[in-house]
């Protein structure tokens, strides 16, 4: 079985506070967008990993390997599986990768054996990682929480240009950051509203943007690039370094991409529906 496991990136994120778990209330608008892993499984009598990119682990540490682990010991499913992973999207880069890859894995594996309803599924993705329940939903969603609590939203077809320099970001490292700073909160429209009446721009905010690009500031140097191509709002994604601009067209984003004088990798996406998502295949 052959899955699309599709990047995502945050066009809102705002972080409203510490709980006493160590996590932190979020309030996001996540959108899922056209550049996709490659997950293929394949029967094994273990589970086992492999990726064409070598500095991604195959251990347990991998949130494939988790999801794999986590489905088959609920299910008290005796068998394994051969996960293969070919990746294009870029590592620990703001735009939700593994935790694609592991919704990935829970979905085909649900798809082969049929032993969970929807609802279950969900729940084994929230142990798992905060993003990976949202990859479930294969549509944007209004999150919440620490990222679990999820309202799919319409689907609003647009463009970006997506540029990740060449280094990476632990989302940990960023939030720690974050607590570091004393920032004043701003009023915010109800971003459901922003989003409903196709306003993108104006939902353009990420309270993690200045710590990580404080610390790197090619992010902000990215910024002014993409603005100065024609994006119409630009904005990193999670906790970075990914930087995306919002374009008019798809024609526009092939253009902007073109001779970019900064070191990294460049995508022209768009945001994705439930039937642009990509069919598993056996």
């Amino acid at each position: 079985m052959i899955l699309k496991a599709p990047a995502k990136i945050n066009l809102f994120l705002e972080i409203l506070g510490k709980r006493e778990d160590g996590y932190h209330e979020i309030q996001s608008i996540m959108v899922p967008v056209s550049l996709f892993d490659e997950i293929k499984l394949m029967e094994s009598e273990d589970i086992k990993v492999e990726c064409n990119d070598p500095s991604l682990p195959a251990d347990d540490s991998n949130l494939a390997f988790k999801a794999a682990v986590l489905y088959l010991s609920y299910t008290g499913i005796e068998r394994g599986v051969y996960i293969k992973i070919k990746k294009n999207i870029p590592i620990a880069a703001g735009l939700g990768g593994g935790s694609s890859d592991a919704a990935a894995v829970l979905k085909g594996l649900n798809r082969i054996y049929k032993r969970l309803s929807q609802k279950e599924l969900f729940e084994l993705a929230k142990k798992i990682g905060a993003d990976v329940p949202f990859f479930l939903y294969e549509s944007p969603c209004l999150a919440k929480g620490i990222g679990e609590i999820l309202e799919p939203l319409p689907y609003i077809p647009f463009y970006l240009v997506l540029i990740t320099p060449d280094i990476q970001v632990s989302t940990a490292w960023a939030y720690r950051e974050y607590d570091k700073m004393v920032l004043t909160k701003s009023e915010q429209s109800s971003i459901k509203k922003l989003w409903m009446e196709g306003k993108l721009e104006a939902l353009l905010k990420n309270d993690l943007e200045m710590v990580t690009e404080r610390h790197y500031p090619v992010i902000g140097d990215i910024k002014r690039l993409l603005l100065g191509r024609g994006a119409k709002g630009v904005l990193m994604s999670g906790s970075g370094p990914t930087v995306f601009g919002i374009f008019d067209s798809e024609k526009e984003t092939e253009e902007a991409i073109k001779d970019l004088p900064v070191k990294g990798k460049f995508f022209a996406v768009s945001s994705l529906n439930r039937n642009a998502w990509g069919v598993a295949k056996r």
